[in-house]
């Protein structure tokens, strides 16, 4: 190719590459114009609804009266509007915007079932703050969702509302959750109150679920300092096999365990997983005694830091001097910053 060839490539070339960003200048200005009235469309519809629903919520207008004209195409901003409300509000004044949204919830319900899952999971949001008692069974459903994230928003939803037939649908359909992370779905787990730990002691103590969902259940019982729990842990740690399912067990012991459970764990302080061990050598500290130092003292020779550190901050809970038992071994320096803790 001669030098005006090139030449002119090259300059076709920067001319295409001229035209491109002359047309993402042109998206970018347009997507911003289209926000721009998208929030002047948001602002002028709050603007119109908010004296009205000031006046429900101070007692001048009943919320059954039909003093707030919602267009069609806007019941679904209105329903959001009401929803970033009522996270705000209790008691009676948030009774009053449930009943503002009563109306427009079936609407929400169908948009729970169809569209894509963001949608989706907003319209089941929705439904839990604003109508889950009506709308219960279409929450329900949604935790069988083809979309991870609206199941969980479900979840999410009844979780807290503490009804035992909730509970069981949420704990049945775990398995579905098992790309979060355990400690967020223990924590949601925990929500569900008191009438939930029967059920979480079961799941807890059958070996025909996973020892990952047998683990979350664990941690959820710990967080809720289910006293009873400490026999389906003890059952689980002298029962060895997965090293989280027992972390997670002897956390548990820690937390809620006595005297009758240090047997096992002090079995498990010669596991053969230094995560377990650590757990173990933590639990100690809680439950046993002062016969239990001496196998803490030994701890400290562990090639695991973590299981030195728990050892010497049980050996020191147990009234033992960590850092006297650790003179002249490898851990003496951990032994050191647990007695300083």
């Amino acid at each position: 190719m001669t030098g005006d060839g090139v030449a002119l490539v090259l300059a076709a070339a920067v001319a295409a590459l001229f035209v491109l960003a002359l047309l993402f200048g042109a998206a970018t200005l347009a997507l911003r114009a289209r926000n721009e009235r998208r929030a002047r469309r948001w602002a002028r519809l709050e603007a119109e609804w908010t004296p009205l629903v000031l006046a429900v919520l101070s007692g001048d207008v009943p919320a059954a009266a039909p003093g707030v004209p919602v267009a069609r195409a806007d019941r679904p901003l209105f329903v959001d509007f009401l929803l970033r409300l009522a996270r705000r509000l209790k008691g009676p004044e948030r009774d009053a915007l449930v009943a503002l949204a009563a109306p427009y919830l079936d609407e929400v319900a169908a948009r729970a079932r169809r569209g894509g899952a963001e949608r989706r999971a907003l319209a089941v949001q929705q439904l839990g703050a604003l109508g889950a008692g009506r709308h219960a069974a279409t929450v329900v459903a949604a935790l069988d969702d083809r979309s991870a994230l609206v199941a969980m928003t479900a979840a999410r939803v009844l979780a807290p509302t503490g009804r035992a037939e909730h509970a069981a649908a949420i704990l049945d359909h775990l398995a579905r959750f098992r790309e979060w992370s355990p400690g967020f779905l223990a924590a949601l787990l925990a929500t569900m109150g008191a009438g939930a730990a029967p059920s979480l002691r079961a799941l807890l103590a059958d070996p025909a679920r996973s020892p990952g969902e047998r683990a979350v259940a664990a941690e959820a019982l710990r967080i809720m300092h289910d006293l009873p729990a400490a026999d389906a842990a003890r059952a689980a740690v002298a029962a060895g096999g997965d090293a989280d399912l027992s972390a997670a067990a002897l956390r548990l012991l820690a937390a809620v365990g006595g005297a009758a459970d240090a047997p096992a764990v002090r079995a498990a302080c010669r596991s053969a997983d230094p995560v377990v061990r650590a757990q173990a050598a933590a639990a100690l500290g809680a439950i046993g005694g002062a016969a239990d130092r001496a196998a803490l003292a030994a701890a400290l020779d562990d090639p695991s830091p973590w299981v030195v550190l728990h050892a010497a901050r049980s050996l020191k809970a147990l009234g033992g001097d960590a850092q006297l038992a650790a003179a002249g071994r490898p851990g003496a320096g951990l032994a050191r910053l647990a007695a300083a803790e």
